[in-house]
């Protein structure tokens, strides 16, 4: 005779590690469910035995493995005070979109004017009502850029870079502006020039009628040749 085995016993084994199996799928859909909506399974479903596709619980698995990944590995970072994401500042950014220029001399409204970063000198002339009818504009770089807090300044004709005026440039209007020297002693001046020729130093301004030496002492520290 035949021995007998036991098919019945095995299948029940067969029958256990499924349920098993169904009860850890059914907790780790749990707590994918808990995960994504943050609140734990209602309380009536917490009895009841879900029957999951073994393939849908993988996937509900692999996205909690993932989750619970990704959440330990920002914690990571902000233990160990790393920022999240960082800002980076283009060219340029963070610095002043504004400067502030100091325009004087020879312009229509000398004064203070408020003008975009990148401004140049003609920019600031513009802004201070333009050039005055005696601007000696070709002493002046207008194309250079201007920067915060400086001062532009426009010579008259006749003027230096540095405000000075020359004896030999200046129409009669510039002179004018030399102390002790008005209209009748400005237009001697230029006459004088016209005939005698170029000033080699201020004090040859001696041989112009009206002129002295306290003129000359007044005038010696504004005025160039």
């Amino acid at each position: 005779m035949h021995p007998h085995r036991y098919v019945p016993a095995m299948a029940d084994d067969a029958d256990d590690v499924r349920a098993r199996l169904r009860d850890s799928w059914s907790r780790v859909a749990a707590r994918a469910y808990e995960a994504a909506h943050g609140n734990p399974v209602p309380t009536e479903a917490r009895g009841m035995r879900w029957r999951l596709d073994p393939r849908v619980a993988i996937a509900l698995a692999g996205a909690l493995v993932l989750a619970l990944g990704v959440t330990w590995l920002l914690a990571q970072e902000a233990g160990d005070g790393v920022p999240l994401a960082t800002v980076s500042l283009g060219p340029g950014e963070g610095t002043a979109v504004e400067v502030i220029v100091h325009v004087t001399g020879a312009v229509v409204n000398p004064g203070v004017v408020t003008l975009d970063s990148g401004a140049r000198v003609a920019d600031a002339v513009v802004a201070a009502g333009g050039l005055a009818p005696d601007a000696d504009d070709s002493a002046v770089n207008l194309a250079r850029v201007v920067g915060d807090g400086e001062q532009v300044y426009v010579p008259h004709r006749g003027e230096e870079g540095d405000g000075r005026i020359n004896l030999n440039r200046a129409d009669a209007r510039a002179l004018e502006g030399l102390p002790g020297i008005g209209p009748v002693l400005a237009e001697r001046i230029v006459t004088d020039r016209a005939i005698n020729g170029p000033y080699s130093s201020i004090a040859d301004l001696a041989r112009v009628p009206g002129i002295g030496d306290a003129i000359l002492g007044e005038i010696a520290a504004m005025a160039t040749v």
